[in-house]
């Protein structure tokens, strides 16, 4: 079980950190590097309206996917198929959003153009709010105080509700 919070952890927390840091520096790069890209005008029209639609899908599927995916892993009796789902879940939304960031820098940078800046900025405001805390996965997956205090131990602060 606890490879499975690690997974989620581990998979929440690189997607969103590596995410931050690559936005930071394409913005550092834009705005303080001498070195420029220039390619026509018809490439920068076609990659900024590529990149915008990525970012619009990437970020529907993410929505609609936890949308769809967390209540029925809810309704799943299995703890362990419960844990195992969310973390496959979290892990391939994470990494899809990474992917999403990464081409969206590497279009910034290519195309020598920031319109595409505030979208990847809201990309990463999207990993902030799936960001799976503690109270997060105990919402997400129906679980109890006793499974939630077996698996973070004195992290995991009860509510007075069930006491």
């Amino acid at each position: 079980m606890d490879k499975y919070i690690k997974k989620i952890k581990n998979s929440a927390a690189v997607s969103l950190w590596t995410s931050i840091g690559l936005v930071i520096m394409t913005a550092l790069f834009f705005y303080v590097s001498n070195y420029r890209f220039y390619a026509s005008d018809y490439t920068v029209r076609w990659l900024t309206i590529a990149g915008s639609v990525l970012a619009v899908l990437a970020v529907s599927m993410a929505l609609l996917t936890i949308r769809r995916q967390v209540p029925q892993l809810r309704q799943n009796e299995n703890l362990e198929r419960k844990l195992q789902g969310y973390a496959s879940l979290m892990a391939n939304v994470c990494y899809s959003l990474l992917f999403v960031i990464v081409v969206l820098c590497a279009i910034i940078v290519l195309t020598n153009r920031n319109a595409l800046l505030m979208i990847a900025i809201v990309v990463v405001m999207l990993l902030f709010l799936t960001y799976p805390n503690i109270y997060r996965i105990k919402h997400d997956l129906g679980l109890t105080d006793e499974q939630m205090t077996s698996f973070f131990g004195d992290k995991y602060i009860p509510s007075n509700e069930e006491q």
